[in-house]
């Protein structure tokens, strides 16, 4: 992740954490401190190694990615899924993506 930002000059950045967390769960601490951030105005951009890695909950992931990033002009990236919310010609397969990652747990 910090080599991602350092190539594509993101300079001011903080990587939240929930290891020992399970994907499914969305009230992982890092997760529930990184919504706080965004909700406070102090995130404009989310970047995740994989969809996976993100949230395993269809719904809820398509919430946040779909609706409440949109909504609060928060960027979203899925580097090894190629997600980027700025290019939607490259989000078609997001929702699948999604699907599948809801049934790995």
């Amino acid at each position: 992740m910090t080599r991602y930002a350092k190539e594509h000059g993101i300079t001011n950045h903080k990587i939240y954490k929930d290891d020992g967390y399970s994907g499914t769960n969305f009230k992982r601490p890092g997760f529930q401190e990184m919504l706080a951030d965004i909700e406070a105005g102090l995130v404009s951009m989310v970047i995740v190694k994989d969809m996976s890695r993100f949230g395993r909950n269809y719904l809820e992931v398509g919430l946040y990615t779909e609706v409440r990033f949109p909504e609060l002009g928060v960027r979203f990236i899925a580097i090894n899924d190629g997600v980027d919310s700025d290019n939607q010609m490259e989000n078609d397969f997001t929702p699948f993506r999604n699907i599948m990652n809801d049934n790995l747990e």
